[in-house]
């Protein structure tokens, strides 16, 4: 109870080697190497890279200078709150991150995104730490479909919910296409798995597309137990909410968009 009440943040950091800015190169990694570094699914398409070279400003090393990677954890009131528990370390640091710290490897992989240092150096310098999963996000069912192939038929009672990898599908009410899911990590059919009714639409692979599938029994666990998840799940919700609003909208005003309000100070 005292640390918790006097502790008001833990600093952590690691110093990396910065790139030399005169000799850096594009390099290019797989996709396992990418996931196990660290990277979402979505931040792959058009991930840019730097690596060293070597040149007479660097002395040939292809790192010129320090650049910190920095883990800051805030003791917030739920910080504390667990710290007074004693929670394990894995509970205390997901608290942590709900709470708005950044891990150290992810601070490191953000420099790698800058191009401020490579991918190997932030490797070298910062683990990546694994939540434990449960099986079925861990290693969900991968599915391939065809052009034209039925992912969700409307009508069904199933409640599987899924994650667009790779390719598009278009969302199908009554025989007419009424939108198209198209961003990779995009999840679709979980409202069916929330209220636990008949499928409102059908959901068809435009062209070939990869999707994972998780079991709509666990989707409640998933929005309680593991915040990071919950929080890309209900962001396609407010998406596709927002993206509904302006059609009512536009049918509403005889196929034009809103009047454009103009607030005065």
């Amino acid at each position: 109870y005292m640390l918790a009440s006097s502790l008001t943040m833990v600093l952590s950091q690691r110093l990396g080697r910065r790139l030399c800015a005169s000799c850096k190169t594009i390099v290019q990694h797989d996709e396992k190497t990418l996931l196990n570094a660290g990277f979402e699914e979505e931040e792959l398409e058009g991930l840019q890279l730097y690596g060293p070279v070597g040149c007479a400003k660097c002395n040939g090393l292809g790192y010129k200078g320090r650049v910190g990677f920095f883990e800051l954890m805030e003791v917030t009131e739920e910080v504390a709150k667990a710290i007074s528990a004693e929670v394990p370390e894995e509970q205390l640091r997901k608290i942590a991150i709900q709470e708005g710290m950044v891990p150290l490897r992810r601070a490191g992989l953000r420099k790698a995104m800058q191009g401020v240092t490579s991918l190997e150096e932030v490797m070298r310098r910062t683990v990546v730490q694994k939540e434990s999963l449960p099986a079925y996000l861990v290693n969900p069912e991968v599915e391939e479909y065809e052009n034209g192939d039925v992912i969700i038929q409307e009508g069904n009672k199933d409640h599987d919910f899924f994650k667009l990898i790779r390719g598009k599908v278009a969302v199908i009410k009554s025989g007419k296409k009424i939108a198209e899911i198209t961003e990779p990590g995009e999840y679709f059919g979980e409202m069916a798995s929330l209220m636990k009714e008949p499928r409102f639409a059908s959901v068809v692979s435009i062209g070939r597309c990869t999707i994972k599938r998780y079991p709509g029994d666990k989707l409640l666990e998933v929005i309680e137990k593991y915040p990071d998840i919950a929080k890309k799940i209900f962001k396609t919700l407010v998406a596709r909410v927002q993206k509904t609003d302006r059609m009512v909208v536009k049918l509403a005003n005889g196929g034009h968009a809103r009047p454009q309000v103009v607030r005065h100070a």
